[in-house]
């Protein structure tokens, strides 16, 4: 079963006024276009307000580039946050690793072994 949408009463409506000539075709095709120009002042509006975030996180990212790069992958406190010097490399040991994270008692073991044929080719002529 085919549901009727409200954008057809509408335009039913519509065609009925303009029948018995309670509205004109002026009046439909000026809301059409305020309308569309609110449409169309919505859109660019977003557009700007887009560009303005965009150009303010651009330059947050060019005033703290230096202090951001270094702490970017670091770990602890500020006082630990320093500029590295080029080729100047630190290890630091983030945690023990774990014994087993699964149980024993989960799966089966499988040995297998890797076969690696070759398959040559039977030229015949």
């Amino acid at each position: 079963m085919k549901t009727t949408g409200i954008g057809t009463y509408i335009l039913v409506t519509i065609l009925i006024l303009l029948i018995f000539g309670l509205i004109s075709i002026g009046d439909v095709l000026s809301v059409v276009f305020y309308i569309l120009l609110g449409f169309i002042v919505l859109v660019a509006g977003c557009l700007i307000y887009l560009q303005y975030k965009i150009n303010r996180i651009r330059r947050q990212m060019r005033e703290n580039g230096n202090a951001a790069s270094s702490r970017s992958y670091t770990w602890g406190t500020r006082a630990e946050w320093r500029a590295k010097q080029d080729g100047e490399v630190t290890v630091q040991q983030t945690r023990n690793s774990a014994e087993k994270v699964v149980s024993n008692q989960v799966g089966d073991y499988v040995e297998y072994e890797d076969i690696h044929e070759e398959h040559a080719e039977e030229t015949t002529k």
